[in-house]
């Protein structure tokens, strides 16, 4: 998926939405531990339906049966990158029309069929996939909707960076039939991106700040999100760590008490961050420190992509003069 800033406000204003989804009582009391567990990052393990099925819960405690799914569909740039590392081809019914637009690597999904990832139930249902991987808030209750067309749904919920992939990594997994293979797809990112910032040596790691523009205020994303993860990545210490979470909205006072060294943001938004009252005492506005542009493609996407992100960001933070 990628992450726009109205993207980012909708995913804030679904997080209130999820954790009553999770909390809510079910009647299935192992579903219920499951969910809870997941929440704790322990591992993901499949439970047993009345049915004698197999199955895992999604983001919003649906528990998804385990058979093996031929025609899957992805509406979401996470699960089409994820669907061609652990999947057949030959199983991909169609991945989303935003996979196939990007210039950085639209060429991987070269042949394959498109769908809107936010477009109506119907046009799914005419696909006659028999898996969809989505997140229902782009569409309120098309998850249902294909549920009572007979389609299994799995439901991302609100992505938080690393700690959302490695769950919707082991789900796959499972729902994909292959266990094994996620967890070797998931320890090899895991490792490489510790070792971006290992690059570091003796330096010491810079102050960063992730900022953008959200209409008149200006837009953050620390611990809780993937701004944050690709930053302590990339060797920087994210400043807004110890005071905020997940997507908070600044005014230029507050940017100034976090003191950063290092703005990181999307390409073309520096100069809109700059010119924002008051931003013109920051230190990296006044030349004192650096804004980094990475483009939107790499630092919006809260999949695979924040290993490329992140060694980008380094490159430019560290290594570039």
């Amino acid at each position: 998926m990628r992450r726009t800033p109205v993207a980012n406000l909708a995913l804030l204003l679904l997080g209130v939405g999820v954790a009553l989804a999770v909390a809510w009582p079910r009647s299935d009391d192992a579903g219920r531990r499951i969910v809870r567990a997941a929440r704790t990052g322990a591992t993901i393990q499949p439970v047993t339906l009345s049915t004698g099925d197999l199955a895992v819960p999604d983001a919003s405690g649906h528990l998804v049966p385990l058979r093996r799914y031929q025609r899957i569909v992805s509406t979401n740039l996470v699960t089409d990158r994820l669907l061609l590392e652990l999947c057949e081809p030959t199983r991909i019914l169609a991945v989303s029309s935003a996979a196939a637009a990007r210039r950085r690597d639209g060429y991987r999904y070269a042949g394959m069929r498109t769908i809107e990832g936010f477009g109506t139930p119907e046009a799914m249902v005419d696909l006659r996939p028999d898996l969809v991987l989505t997140n229902s808030f782009g569409a309120p209750g098309s998850a249902e909707r294909l549920r009572s067309a007979g389609i299994e749904v799995f439901d991302l919920g609100e992505l938080h960076g690393e700690g959302s992939l490695a769950h919707i990594v082991a789900s796959l997994g499972f729902l994909l039939g292959n266990s094994e293979r996620g967890q070797r797809l998931w320890q090899g990112f895991d490792e490489r991106m510790r070792a971006v910032s290992a690059r570091l040596g003796t330096r010491k790691p810079l102050r960063g700040l992730y900022l953008s523009t959200l209409g008149p205020d200006l837009q953050g994303g620390t611990i809780g999100t993937s701004y944050h993860d690709i930053m302590v990545a990339a060797g920087l210490v994210d400043v807004a760590a110890a005071s905020y979470r997940n997507w908070p909205a600044y005014s230029s006072e507050q940017v100034l008490a976090l003191h950063p060294e290092v703005i990181v943001t999307r390409e073309g938004f520096a100069g809109g961050i700059c010119r924002y009252p008051g931003m013109d005492k920051i230190g990296p506005c006044r030349g004192l420190g650096r804004i980094v542009e990475l483009s939107a493609e790499l630092l919006d996407e809260p999949g695979l992509a924040m290993l490329e992100a992140a060694e980008e960001l380094f490159r430019l933070v560290y290594d570039k003069p």
